[in-house]
């Protein structure tokens, strides 16, 4: 590297936010994860956040009090 340039770098870093869940199947508990981005975007654009169980590979949509939950603590 030539005298005088100097080489900047930076890291990207991205909230996440884990957030319990509850199989509906067997009601376990997991802890899913979202970036605040993603999450924030979604509950302003009314977009589907989905959970996921690993105890039954399971997949759903959050409900509305789910949703609510987790946007109090996406804003917080």
């Amino acid at each position: 590297m030539p005298v005088g340039v100097f080489c900047k770098e930076s890291a990207v870093t991205e909230v996440f936010i884990r957030f319990p869940v509850h199989c509906p199947i067997c009601k376990q508990e997991w802890t899913c994860q979202r970036t605040k981005s993603e999450i924030l975007d979604a509950l302003a654009n009314n977009k589907p956040i989905r959970a996921y169980a690993e105890c039954h590979d399971w997949h759903w949509e959050l409900n509305e009090g789910d949703r609510k939950a987790l946007a109090a603590m996406a804003r917080a």
